[in-house]
């Protein structure tokens, strides 16, 4: 399901060019589903986030989905600019069970 920026602001505590990003993604693969976005250093800690991860400044998601959905999101992902001077992700994995992007 398509959720637009501003629900990824909102919801997911994501910066607005996280969420631009995010429900770009969404829109071209309608299979992934957000799982995770801004978490606290608490959260990030129980879910055995790194320190220092984007995940604590609301500038990367997780997204789950159907191994064929991570991997053409992923492809996505990496080339998608979003506005002018947009160099696209600084993260973008494919953990296994679910794609990691953070920009």
């Amino acid at each position: 399901m398509y959720e637009s920026p501003s629900d990824l602001k909102r919801v997911w505590g994501l910066t607005r060019h996280a969420a631009l990003h995010a429900a770009c993604l969404l829109a071209a693969h309608p299979g992934l589903v957000p799982t995770s976005g801004r978490r606290t250093a608490q959260r990030n800690r129980a879910v055995g986030g790194v320190p220092g991860s984007l995940h604590l400044d609301g500038r990367a998601v997780d997204f789950g989905g159907s191994r064929e959905e991570i991997r053409a999101a992923l492809s996505t992902a990496r080339a998608q600019r979003v506005t002018h001077g947009c160099t696209g992700p600084a993260e973008a994995l494919d953990e296994g069970d679910h794609l990691h992007v953070a920009w």
